[in-house]
């Protein structure tokens, strides 16, 4: 079995993917040698040294998708187009609603669980309007 099937059926998206997590990779993998010099020469927090490249791989892969346009890889008219941007709205505020109601049940805070939700909702919008421009400049040009 093939863990790239995970990542849907389109193999270019497949590979893309998989070209996007092997950067990652060598990425950390570099910058991981920095924070072994960094630990040895400075007093740093070895577990902080140990998020960075974590974090790192992480937050690469997710900027490179969301860059990459290829996520919304069947818009190529503004109907579509228009159409994605209502449904990743209503997606955004749906994650608004359920990551603070998840959240409230932990902290029972309200303000910190509706400030959570909201912060959730704008960054699964803002990443959704990003990739969909992305995407659809890429189709519009094919």
């Amino acid at each position: 079995m093939n863990i790239l099937n995970f990542f849907g059926q389109d193999e270019f998206k497949q590979q893309q993917i998989a070209r996007f997590i092997v950067e990652a990779a060598l990425l950390q993998f570099i910058v991981s040698f920095v924070m072994i010099a960094l630990y040895v020469f400075t007093s740093i927090e070895p577990l902080f040294l140990m998020l960075i490249p974590f974090a790192l791989f992480l937050f690469y892969c997710i900027i490179r998708y969301m860059l990459s346009g290829i996520e919304f890889a069947d818009v190529f008219t503004e109907q579509e187009y228009s159409k994605m941007k209502k449904r990743n709205l209503k997606f955004a505020i749906w994650i608004f609603f359920f990551n603070g109601l998840a959240f409230f049940f932990i902290e029972k805070s309200l303000l910190e669980s509706s400030l959570f939700g909201l912060i959730s909702g704008i960054l699964m919008w803002g990443m959704n309007t990003i990739s969909l421009k992305k995407s659809y400049k890429k189709n519009e040009q094919l």
